[in-house]
């Protein structure tokens, strides 16, 4: 008679270690919190920790504003959380810039160009301004309109000034200060304003020390490339130049400067200066 296998013990999963919480489940059950405990830390540094308090606005030097009158206008103050007023656009928020103020900057001063106002970690705001610089005027029926290399209006005058030169032959027909005038003769203009940029381009080279815009009266376009320049000389002559607008403008303007600076232009009497040919040549008046 054959004898019986016994029977096989059923196996019990739930029973001994194996229902236990594995490594793994414990790590994705801490995750959470220390991540939580990590954004709350965070943000107590960024809430209560100075160095994400302004203790410092630096602004750029400028001619025509006063950093105290530029701070104010901004809106931004020493003691303000670095984070308050970031933004405008998405752009400005990921380069940290604080859009309104900048926005408020360009409303309230003409003479301001460009303009970032941004956060410098740790406790500093910096505003960088690029500065529009009058270079000529205008004669209005009030006075006068001082205008940037750009044509850009900048600010009305009742008297005209000494230190820069006066456009002639060009009649203002709009005006608003802060944007380019509306002139009856555009192209004129044009020209006028390009031999201002030649003059200022010149003035950097540093062989001479003869400020030509100094020096300079007034500026007349006679056609759309061709225009006179009076200028004042040290010895008290008066000189009237005439120049083209090219290429070769600029190195024009350094000459001019060189040759007054060597005072090889005093004395000559009444005449122009021709400087649009291959030659520079002074023409005497006939009479």
């Amino acid at each position: 008679m054959k004898r019986r296998s016994p029977a096989p013990k059923p196996v019990w999963q739930t029973s001994g270690p194996a229902a236990e919480d594995t490594p793994s489940e414990k790590r994705n059950f801490s995750g959470p919190i220390i991540t939580l405990v990590i954004l709350v830390a965070a943000a107590l540094l960024i809430g209560f920790l100075p160095s994400f308090y302004a203790a410092e606005i630096e602004i750029t030097p400028t001619r025509a504003m006063s950093a105290a009158e530029i701070q104010a206008a901004s809106g931004l103050e020493i003691g303000q959380h670095l984070l308050s007023g970031l933004g405008g656009s998405l752009r400005q928020l990921f380069s940290l810039r604080y859009g309104t103020a900048e926005q408020k900057l360009m409303q309230k001063f003409p003479y301001i160009r460009t303009v970032e106002a941004r956060l410098d970690f740790p406790a500093k705001i910096k505003i960088n301004i690029e500065e529009r610089i009058e270079v000529s005027y205008l004669a209005i029926p009030d006075g006068c309109v001082l205008v940037d290399k750009e044509g850009y209006a900048l600010r009305i005058l009742p008297q005209s000034p000494t230190d820069i030169p006066l456009v002639e032959g060009i009649t203002v027909r709009q005006m608003s200060i802060g944007t380019p005038l509306t002139v009856d003769l555009p192209e004129s203009m044009n020209v006028a304003l390009s031999l201002v940029g030649a003059i200022i381009d010149a003035n950097k080279d540093t062989r001479s020390s003869v400020n030509l815009m100094a020096a300079a009266r007034s500026i007349r376009p006679v056609s759309n490339r061709d225009v006179y320049l009076t200028l004042l000389l040290p010895s008290g002559d008066e000189l009237t130049v005439l120049a083209r607008a090219s290429a070769d403008l600029v190195e024009d303007m350094i000459w001019l400067r060189f040759a007054i600076e060597q005072d090889a232009l005093s004395g000559r009497g009444k005449g122009v200066l021709d400087l649009t040919g291959d030659r520079k040549v002074f023409i005497p008046d006939k009479t």
